[in-house]
């Protein structure tokens, strides 16, 4: 009889964890799809709703700055609140965003809703993890994972190419609505299958760090986002960024009184967990900034569909997938410091090999450049987590891991904003010089260059004088070629820089913790 009991017990503990990992599993795959499928629709976007080049940045820094400013404060709220009220809630905030951004008429909901989003994913992604935690232990959860991992893996992986296939078959606002449908049913199951916990010492959440941090990111990226359209030293710019810079000291000297700081900063008294936080940083700036550029200048320059162009990015986008089982190899063999090192400089080759890719070259030419900065990210996506947790005490690997995911959420805000400037930039100075002295074009480069820089190169060409329109159309694919060139020159710098500094400040004897493998 008792063990009749035992039995039965050991079998609802199995479908109250077998739920929550279906649920984590589905939800960890919609995020990173969530800002890889909306970059094949950003050019649909544009011409639906006469959106600029900053909007459509703001589609995806929206989402991701939500992403960022609430991410370390879902852990706390998760360990006071209850994680399983935490994920229900972000799910729902996340599903109605995804709704609100898929019916949107116009770019000012289309972004309220991407907020959202960001938001709900925040709360879903913390307490994911603490939930997946709860359920299991030993190998496996090590097991439970890797599952995880690999559904995130596909997420990013899939993303151009389900996003192709949405907005070619129905229409960018596809790019949304098909969270909808799985968000309910994860809902549904959430509601059923899973069960609360807490933190018993969990007693505060640091709101004031919150508010500070989240008022300098956003700060941030508002200046980013913004400058390439108004100018780095307009007033508004050069006093956000001020700003911003004064948010963050004070943000620093509040963090360090505070018991129960939002960012334990003492954590980065460590070198060695500094140089491992330098990597999300560093990667989500340098290839995923140029990531979802890329499916632009394939619908811009070379007149592919969404389909066509999800499909030409497969090349960057398998290698984070099927690279993941091959880094866990090699952190088996390689210290810390080189594997981070070694994943860094291989994005920073496939950048320069991209660089190198003649003007106006078709995506075949970007094939190797892709695949080998897609494996050098895809080696190392999985451990940089594991290799920063590994470093602090116990106690804290809550904390290092937050740090760990914010980061990459930054680095990718920071990414976007920052290549497009540079995509911005170097498209104005390359059509000014081939445009710039033709009387008619003069007073209207830089608003040209603007649209052009958007990917909306045909819509630009249409209000010059049909006279000019082969000899602009030539030079406006020219220069958006030369920009994403000059975008692959700066992400190549900026890994490259990434490398030296995680093999510098790494512990050289440090290596990444290696699990037993489950049952």
């Amino acid at each position: 009889m008792i063990d009749d009991s035992i039995s039965t017990s050991s079998r609802l503990r199995l479908s109250y964890a077998t739920a929550i990992l279906i649920a984590s599993s589905v939800t960890t795959f919609l995020l990173p799809l969530d800002y890889t499928v909306v970059a094949v629709a950003l050019r649909d976007i544009q011409r639906d709703l006469g959106s600029s080049f900053s909007d459509q940045q703001w589609v995806i820094n929206g989402y991701t700055m939500a992403f960022a400013a609430l991410l370390m404060a879902g852990g706390g709220m998760a360990d006071i609140f209850g994680r399983r009220k935490v994920f229900l809630s972000g799910l729902t905030v996340f599903t109605l965003g995804s709704l609100m951004a898929g019916v949107a008429p116009s770019i000012l909901l289309l972004n309220l809703g991407r907020i959202a989003q960001g938001l709900g994913a925040a709360g879903m992604f913390s307490s994911s993890l603490a939930l997946l935690v709860r359920e299991f232990s030993g190998p496996k959860r090590a097991h439970a994972f890797a599952v995880f991992g690999v559904a995130s893996g596909l997420g990013a992986a899939l993303g151009p190419f389900i996003g192709g296939l949405a907005v070619g078959l129905g229409g960018w606002r596809w790019a949304f609505l098909l969270n909808v449908p799985f968000g309910v049913a994860v809902l549904v199951l959430g509601i059923l299958r899973t069960r609360e916990s807490k933190d018993p010492n969990a007693t505060h959440l640091d709101l004031g760090g919150l508010a500070l941090f989240s008022a300098a990111t956003l700060l941030f990226v508002y200046s980013i986002v913004t400058a390439p359209q108004i100018g780095w030293t307009n007033p508004v710019i050069l006093s956000a960024l001020a700003v911003a810079a004064v948010l963050i000291v004070i943000f620093v000297f509040y963090e360090l009184r505070r018991n129960y700081p939002l960012i334990d900063l003492r954590l980065f008294r460590n070198r060695t967990f500094v140089g491992a936080t330098t990597v999300p940083l560093v990667l989500s700036f340098a290839f995923w900034g140029l990531f979802l550029y890329a499916p632009l200048y394939y619908q811009a320059v070379l007149g592919y569909s969404p389909l066509q162009a999800g499909l030409a990015m497969l090349p960057f986008a398998i290698p984070l997938f099927v690279a993941g089982p091959l880094g866990a190899r090699l952190a088996r063999i390689l210290s810390a410091r080189a594997l981070l090192a070694l994943g860094q400089l291989l994005v920073a080759v496939g950048a320069t090999l991209l660089a190198l890719v003649p003007l106006g070259a078709g995506w075949q030419t970007f094939a190797l450049g892709g695949l080998i900065s897609g494996i050098g990210t895809g080696l190392v996506n999985g451990e940089m987590s594991n290799i920063a947790i590994s470093i602090v005490p116990a106690d804290r690997s809550g904390m290092a891991s937050g740090i760990n995911s914010t980061m990459r959420i930054v680095g990718m805000t920071a990414g976007f904003g920052g290549i497009g400037a540079v995509l911005a930039a170097a498209v104005t100075g390359s059509l000014s010089a081939a445009v710039g002295a033709i009387p008619t074009l003069t007073e209207h480069v830089d608003a040209l260059a603007v649209t052009v820089a958007a990917g909306d190169i045909s819509g630009a060409t249409s209000t010059v004088p049909s006279a000019l329109h082969q000899q602009f159309q030539q030079a406006a694919e020219m220069a958006f070629s030369s920009g994403m060139r000059t975008a692959y020159v700066v992400g190549a710098a900026v890994a490259l820089c990434g490398a030296i500094l995680s093999f510098l400040l790494i512990d050289r004897h440090h290596r990444a913790p290696v699990e037993e493998p489950a049952e």
